[in-house]
Formats: structure tokens, sequence, C-alpha cells
């Protein structure tokens, strides 16, 4: 598939420092794959390590711009200023990350995805559902086979 399939955008995004004023820049890439059409992909680019890959539902990210969103690994909620959107990440570790995103950024990479894929319309990718056919054919010739 081309990359015009593909939607990306750098976001400015901040690590806060929990009981201090100190916030730590991170550049972030955001990316979105019409093969994969109901996740988005951050990876957030550490001062001195390798980046760290975040995928969520892209819905968790739409409804985040709005409103408080998500329960688990990833939740977001809109800043009470409204130019900035609170995203808490919890790895499997425990360990936890609170960053703060341009709103503006991130809203207007979501606009660019869903003009990819509109709300709704995602579907899987021709190789995915073919992959998914055979499965589910091997499966059906096994189950006759076993009944036979």
């Amino acid at each position: 598939m081309s990359g015009d399939e593909n939607v990306t955008a750098e976001v400015a995004v901040e690590l806060l420092i929990p009981g201090q004023d100190e916030r730590i820049p991170l550049r972030s890439t955001w990316a979105y794959d019409s093969y994969d059409p109901l996740a988005v992909r951050v990876d957030f680019l550490l001062p001195l390590g390798a980046p760290e890959r975040w995928t969520f539902a892209r819905e968790l990210l739409a409804k985040g711009l709005e409103a408080p969103a998500g329960t688990g690994d990833v939740i977001l909620e809109p800043e009470a200023d409204l130019d900035h959107v609170l995203m808490l990440l919890r790895g499997a570790d425990g360990a936890a990350a609170v960053l703060r995103a341009e709103e503006q950024g991130l809203r207007d990479f979501l606009d660019r995805s869903y003009a990819r894929v509109p709300s709704g319309g995602e579907q899987c990718s021709d190789a995915l559902e073919c992959w998914l056919g055979a499965v589910l054919e091997n499966e059906a010739d096994e189950a006759d086979e076993g009944q036979g």
C-alpha cells in the first residue's frame, strides 16, 4: 500500500513531573495507517533513550479530546484551558507517566485520519480478510474430518 494511506503528525508533548512545576518537552510522532483502521500509534522520543511506542483506539483519542475517556493503560482528558489534553499512560511494569499534548495538533491529526477513513468506515484490509477466511476454512475442514 502506498504512503498515501498513512497519516502522520508531530505534536508537541510535555512530560509532567509529579509534585513539580517542571515539564520536560518531548517530540511525539502520531501515525494512522488505514491497514489498521481502528488504531493510532504514537512514538514518544525520549531525551536519552529509544522511542517509546503506544498504540490505542482512534475512538479513544476522539473521545478524549472532548471529555475524560479511557479506563485502562491510556486515559485522556481535556485540560481546563481546552488548549491541551492530558494523557495518563500506564506501563505493564506499573510505571505511569502524565503527558500534556497540544489539543489542536491532535485534533488536526485525527481530522486527517477521518478524511482517510471516516468513522464507521473502518474495514479490515484485504490481506487480513484473506488470512481470516483461510483460517476459518481450515478450521471447518478439520471439524468435518473429526466428524467422519
